[in-house]
């Protein structure tokens, strides 16, 4: 089943087959950027455990469209539907016999399987790595797990703001003059090692076509990250002292961060890097002298004096429009953008329309709304066509009936034993019917 039809003309993992057991973003996100590469992908989940939201949300709930779960709310969760596209999507129950054999029968047929259950999982299943490559010794097993697969913290569960703050980069955030509750929530460590785990798994594919070879990666999401701090790392080794916290400013370059402009709630943030920039920062606010007061002539003095600073600076975008200020620091030179609404002013940027950023696309549940595209583009290959988030098991008869070659006597069978479907059974939402269970 060619994801996207005739708009793939040779991607650059065509032929390439993804199973992906994952939940949330950071795996998810990877297997979906695989996707974009021309890999097909085949989300596995369960009947048993979801990761699409609550099955009966109240109404009106946020994170649905216009409010309303509908029906069949696990397949019209904008989180889920988000990060999702270009897949394929099956259910399988694990735990089972019929279910475990034909996940081995896949794993035959595939190049590379991405996992960020927790530690032991994928064990638990009978999947562990030995194990899948006697299935396929050439195979690409990722595990990845917040802390990777070794070493003390291995067994701990994890989430994107906990990995945040194990990696150090909690204690960055925020303003000077407020403590750590304070600051907000973030998942940036998801992205990151969505990112890192395509990275690896592409240099993995690469080492296979010359040596023939599988092998498994082990990533710690949280390891993913702290390279994003290395100069933080750097600097305390090197002078023994630790970063402070610096809201928007910078410790090296001055102006920097968001100002208000004209209109409630509208802000611009601007970074100006050195002398020149500077200079020309003074000449598009019509105050050259401004360059040479002595409060405000180096780098160092501006430092200093940021408080006084960040006023002037203030005072000058304050009846501005936030466009305008951007207009007129780029066109010298200085960083500047306005702080688009999400999502609204993000939907009708001139900039990310016109490089067709956001794509259009029909789901069966949810409807037709605009989705976040690629992140890349490939000169010599097209940009692949809009491919909504699969329905929970959406595609059990074309992988399991087509792929695998199971009758549709069996498939039925399958459904009845809650083997696979596309309904999930109460308790599914509440971490899982088996645990939902226990604490009954």
């Amino acid at each position: 089943m060619a994801i996207g039809g005739d708009n793939y003309r040779d991607p650059v993992l065509q032929g390439t087959r993804v199973l992906e057991l994952a939940e949330i973003w950071a795996a998810p996100f990877c297997a979906t950027l695989l996707g974009d590469l021309g890999a097909e992908v085949i989300k596995v989940e369960s009947l048993q455990r979801i990761a699409r939201g609550t099955i009966n949300p109240r109404r009106p709930s946020p994170g649905y469209p216009e409010g309303d779960p509908g029906e069949r709310p696990w397949n019209r969760q904008a989180a889920f539907n988000g990060v999702n596209r270009s897949k394929l999507g099956i259910t399988l129950d694990l735990t089972s016999a019929r279910g475990a054999e034909s996940f081995a029968q896949l794993a035959n047929l595939s190049d590379v399987i991405v996992c960020n259950y927790a530690y032991g999982v994928l064990d638990s299943f009978g999947f562990d790595y030995d194990s899948l490559r006697r299935i396929r010794p050439d195979l690409i097993v990722v595990m990845m797990p917040g802390y990777g697969n070794t070493g003390p913290y291995r067994r701990y569960r994890s989430m994107g703001m906990t990995l945040d703050a194990v990696s150090g980069h909690s204690s960055l955030r925020g303003y000077p003059d407020s403590d750590l509750s304070h600051i907000s929530l973030v998942h940036h460590p998801d992205a990151v090692a969505a990112a890192t785990a395509v990275f690896a798994i592409c240099a993995a594919l690469l080492y296979r076509a010359r040596t023939g070879r599988g092998q498994l990666i082990d990533m710690a999401q949280s390891e993913a990250f702290m390279p994003h701090l290395g100069e933080v790392f750097l600097e305390y080794q090197m002078m023994g002292r630790t970063r402070e916290r610096l809201g928007n400013r910078h410790p090296a370059m001055a102006p920097h961060g968001c100002y208000p402009c004209r209109g409630a709630d509208k802000w611009v943030t601007l970074a100006v890097r050195n002398e020149r920039e500077w200079r020309a920062f003074c000449g598009v606010i019509e105050a050259p002298a401004l360059a040479d007061d002595p409060r405000f002539s180096t780098l160092g003095s501006r430092l200093r004096n940021q408080d006084r600073l960040d006023a002037l600076v203030a005072e000058w975008t304050s009846p501005r429009d936030r466009h305008e200020v951007t207009r007129l620091l780029q066109a010298r030179g200085v960083p500047a953008g306005p702080v688009l609404d999400c999502c609204g002013d993000t939907f009708d940027d001139p900039h990310l329309n016109e490089r067709g950023y956001f794509q259009v696309i029909s789901h069966p549940d949810a409807g037709i709304y605009p989705l976040s595209g690629p992140i890349w583009k490939l000169s010599d290959e097209p940009e692949p066509a809009p491919m909504p988030a699969p329905c929970l098991g959406e595609h059990n008869g074309y992988v399991l009936g087509e792929v695998l070659g199971l009758s549709d006597d069996t498939l039925q069978q399958l459904e009845r034993e809650h083997v696979i479907g596309s309904v999930p059974l109460e308790g599914a939402d509440m971490g899982g019917v088996r645990r939902a269970a226990r604490s009954r």
